[in-house]
């Protein structure tokens, strides 16, 4: 028994050992007492139409800033790998092995100048995503993640998407033509998000003010609460049918049809349609 424990600490030792090897140039660390690792990446937003991000348990920041070029900056324990494929610029972070060992913080920052006006699309698996878009203009923005959270703060866009497993998701100041907000397990909040909405939720929770509302929104709501805070003189016709689940109203329509699984509202002429559908899950409209 201690022969073989002998054993497998000698090829723990020699496999750690083959690391500190291939990758101590570039800032391999071991229990976090080391060189961390920084890679950087830069491009003229005039070569590109679009900028396709692939991480997988990596942090991602986008930052829009008052600056000539697209620049990228990888911190931590992963690797960063950077081409231009035709007008697209593509951003792929790998994290490095032996990643229990770290105690790093893998974050990737993108700056991206205000002229550029074109694609971002972003692909996460457990890491984070986030959008300080200080009113950045692009024309599609597409966002996936599996079990990070994705926040986007002043952005506009002509065409948005945004997809999460188990993470959540929070938009706040966004003004898009149309947008698709498609959300598994994670909770949804949304404030002052404007454009035709199309939200659809299985099992989390979705809250969403609106200072103003201008463009159709569609609701399907699956086993999840739904609140909605709706600006008193909204232009709304409203439809809502739930399955099992309770519909609840504190907004003042000027004319309301409410049964015990439907609620009917109108306000003004009427013109913005509201449709939301429940299965099992409860909504409250204020």
């Amino acid at each position: 028994m201690k022969k073989t424990l002998g054993k497998l600490l000698i090829i723990a030792g020699i496999v750690i050992l083959a690391c500190f090897i291939y990758d101590g140039v570039r800032g391999f660390s071991f229990i976090g007492f080391n060189q961390e690792s920084v890679h950087t990446a830069s491009v003229s937003p005039k070569k590109v139409n679009n900028i396709d991000i692939n991480a997988k348990s990596i942090t991602v920041n986008i930052k829009a800033e008052q600056r000539d070029d697209i620049d990228a900056e990888l911190s931590g324990n992963a690797r960063l790998e950077s081409s231009e494929n035709g007008d697209s610029l593509q951003l792929s972070v790998h994290p490095k092995p032996f990643q229990f060992f770290f105690f790093q913080k893998n974050e990737l920052i993108v700056r991206i100048p205000y002229e550029y006006k074109d694609d971002l699309s972003i692909t996460s698996g457990s890491g984070n995503v986030n959008i300080s878009g200080g009113h950045l203009h692009l024309k599609k923005v597409a966002l996936s993640s599996g079990s990070g959270s994705q926040k986007v703060n002043q952005l506009q866009a002509e065409q948005l998407e945004v997809k999460g497993t188990s993470g959540n998701i929070r938009l706040k100041d966004v003004r898009t033509a149309e947008a698709d907000i498609h959300s598994t397990s994670g909770n949804t909040k949304l404030e002052d998000v404007t454009g035709k909405l199309n939200i659809k939720q299985t099992s989390g929770n979705l809250k969403a003010s609106f200072s103003a509302l201008n463009d159709p929104l569609s609701i399907k709501q699956t086993s999840g609460n739904a609140k909605l805070d709706l600006p008193d003189d909204a232009d709304i016709s409203l439809e809502a049918v739930s399955t099992s689940g309770n519909i609840s109203y504190s907004y003042s329509f000027d004319q309301i049809s409410s049964k015990k699984r439907t609620l009917t509202g109108k306000n003004g002429n009427g013109q913005n349609k509201i449709d939301i559908s429940l299965t099992s899950g409860n909504v409250s409209i204020e």
